[in-house]
């Protein structure tokens, strides 16, 4: 949504925001009023399989609480500087940090998330039919 008000003109902002079209909440103030966060870890997040299990146990959770009608987001902002860091040969702070945070120091996190009861309903994502994706 954020690049989409990027591009409209400052009249067509001022509009949508006195309409309630869209609403000013910034990154900053959506985490603040998450009431759960969620980290993913294993013990090497390079490996594959790993990565890949990871990336599983994400999709199940997420499934299981769309299902209870909690809404879930990744916020992997954090997981994702720890490979910027590593990739400018720079301290690993990142990595360090959330070794703290989660107090472990033998895992390592590999995906963030967020859960929470919606504010409002939405549709959901489109789907193709199970036709069309099995081969």
């Amino acid at each position: 949504m954020v690049g989409i008000i990027k591009f409209m003109p400052p009249w067509g902002r001022g509009f949508a925001f006195r309409h309630k079209l869209l609403r000013m909440m910034s990154y900053k103030d959506l985490l603040h009023a998450t009431p759960l966060f969620g980290v993913i870890t294993v013990r090497d997040r390079y490996d594959r399989e790993q990565s890949l299990r990871a990336g599983r146990t994400w999709q199940r959770a997420h499934l299981l609480a769309t299902a209870r009608h909690v809404a879930g987001r990744p916020v992997n902002e954090v997981v994702e500087l720890i490979d910027h860091q590593r990739s400018l040969n720079q301290e690993p702070q990142a990595m360090a940090e959330l070794s703290e945070l989660i107090g472990e120091k033998e895992w390592q996190p590999t995906f963030m998330f967020r859960l929470g009861y919606p504010v409002r309903q939405v549709s959901p994502s489109p789907r193709r039919p199970v036709n069309d994706v099995l081969l």
